[in-house]
């Protein structure tokens, strides 16, 4: 009596016998074609994989004046504001009492103004890479029509300063038709799932063409209902052997070009000036009153903010933003004032600090006692 393991859908391949497909070798490890392109004058270095392309160089002048900006303080909040915020801020949160914020003594306000510097430059990169499509008879312009321009003479635009953008043309006169390195021109390539022979072991009966099933508390064997003599039909390529080429979607021939990937991204580098023990990535992240923008080709370092360490930062950025394989179309750089209110209070005779922040006046209060009310049911 054969015993027969659990069921499985999963179809297996015979292996009784090595079979040799087009491209896999004796031991069945993929062989990858050897492809030899064609030769296109400026291109000779251009392979399968994305090559960047240096943009010629470009005489930039600097302004003999640059614009600075005029400074204003950030607005002061009272109290009245202050637990008005605090109130909007704990309904917003999940088990938060109101009632410490409606009791919480006032002992002082302490204003300030944090800074965040925003640079932004926006550039252009340019890489180029053999690429193929399935040849259906369309267009193929090739250099026989000319000599193919260089990658930066190819005209494209872009759809807005400072938003990332990714664009791909084809190369003028760098395409020709090949016949397809998968298949050999055949359209078709060997099954990889049953290696050509139509069929695969039954995974239900694990090949052997029987299976256990138990009757009237009976064990008993069985022929197997779901195929014949231990194999079914290949599901993959239907029981044919073979299915159509990946490559060249049965087209036979393949149209060979350079591809020139066009990316246009917005670099951003960003620095905040804050004393208090806010974080920063909040301080970015809240509204604040707009004290200085510029847009030019390429943007001066501020040197007069009253904040030294604001032009120390924008000395940093605009001289880290170079990217000599881009092209820099245009630089943009702003001063966001933020108003920051620590809050000194007294609850229970216990000291709490809360921060009002941002024009919408945020809220951070990491020390709220009333961060889990009584009776709470939400689980």
């Amino acid at each position: 009596m054969t015993s027969v393991g659990p069921e499985s859908d999963d179809d297996q391949v015979d292996e009784s016998e090595p079979v040799v497909c087009e491209g896999l070798n004796a031991e069945g490890t993929e062989v990858k074609p050897k492809l030899d392109f064609a030769t296109v004058p400026g291109y000779s270095n251009v392979r399968l994989d994305q090559s960047l392309l240096p943009p010629p160089p470009i005489e930039f002048v600097p302004p003999k004046d640059s614009k600075q900006p005029d400074f204003m303080s950030a607005p002061v909040i009272s109290e009245e504001t202050a637990r008005q915020a605090l109130l909007e801020h704990v309904s917003q949160q999940c088990c938060w009492g109101k009632g410490a914020a409606e009791k919480l003594i006032f002992k002082g306000l302490q204003s300030s103004t944090s800074y965040h510097y925003v640079l932004e430059t926006f550039t252009e990169e340019r890489s180029t890479k053999w690429d193929f499509e399935p040849f259906h008879g369309q267009p193929v312009n090739g250099p026989q029509n000319g000599p193919a321009p260089g990658p930066w003479d190819i005209p494209a635009s872009f759809s807005k300063y400072f938003v990332d953008e990714t664009q791909h043309h084809e190369v003028p006169f760098t395409a020709y038709v090949e016949d397809c390195h998968k298949c050999n021109a055949r359209g078709y390539v060997r099954c990889g799932k049953c290696l050509g022979r139509g069929k695969v072991r039954c995974g239900t009966c694990r090949g052997t063409g029987r299976r256990r099933v138990y009757r009237n508390g009976e064990q008993r064997i069985v022929s197997c209902s779901r195929c014949f003599g231990g194999k079914r039909r290949c599901p993959r390529c239907g029981g044919d052997g073979r299915i159509t080429c990946p490559v060249c979607k049965s087209h036979c021939q393949l149209k060979w070009y350079i591809k020139l990937t066009i990316n246009w991204k917005n670099n951003i580098g960003e620095h905040v000036v804050e004393k208090t023990e806010l974080p920063d990535h909040l301080v970015s992240q809240a509204a604040g009153t707009l004290g200085f923008e510029d847009t030019q080709i390429r943007v001066m370092p501020i040197s007069r903010f009253p904040v030294t360490e604001i032009n120390a930062a924008s000395g940093r950025l605009v001289a880290s933003h170079q990217f000599p394989n881009r092209r820099i179309h245009m630089q943009h750089h702003i001063i966001r004032m933020v108003p920051v209110t620590q809050c000194f209070c007294q609850h229970k005779e216990k000291d709490v600090n809360y921060f009002v922040y941002g024009l919408e006046s945020r809220v951070h209060a990491p020390e709220y006692p009333d961060q889990c009310c009584w009776g709470c049911t939400i689980l």
